[in-house]
């Protein structure tokens, strides 16, 4: 009787059912951790965009994170849309420059932006961080 050294290996089939399993739950996992938010986009315009310049420039500053802004030594309140309505209206045309001090957040120098753009100004555009 010869006995065999290596008995010889069956090659078993790889089963996909479990990398199926992985596959739905990753999916399911991305689908539920994902955001649904609607991203709106706030249309900024360079000065090299415009082939003339614009008359005048007016610069407003945000003093502070609670949004409080400043123009000419007047404050306005970032909450108060019919004060920055009269400040547009002074001159639709112009361009409107927003600069913020320093430890202002990005969502308050947008949040100003975008109330610029309701009150009526077509021109917005932003400048350097103040120290």
């Amino acid at each position: 009787m010869q006995l065999e050294a290596f008995p010889g290996k069956k090659r078993r089939g790889i089963s996909l059912t479990p990398l199926i399993d992985v596959v739905f739950i990753l999916l399911l996992f991305f689908m539920l951790s994902s955001d649904f938010m609607h991203w709106r986009q706030i249309s900024l315009s360079s000065a090299n965009e415009t082939e003339s310049k614009p008359d005048t420039v007016m610069l407003i500053r945000i003093e502070n994170d609670t949004g409080e802004l400043s123009h000419d030594g007047k404050r306005y309140a970032l909450q108060d849309l019919p004060a920055l309505r009269a400040l547009v209206a002074e001159d639709p045309a112009a361009v409107y420059a927003v600069e913020a001090v320093a430890g202002v957040r990005t969502q308050t120098l947008v949040t100003v932006l975008d109330r610029l753009h309701q009150a009526g100004a077509d021109k917005v555009s932003m400048t350097g961080v103040l120290p």
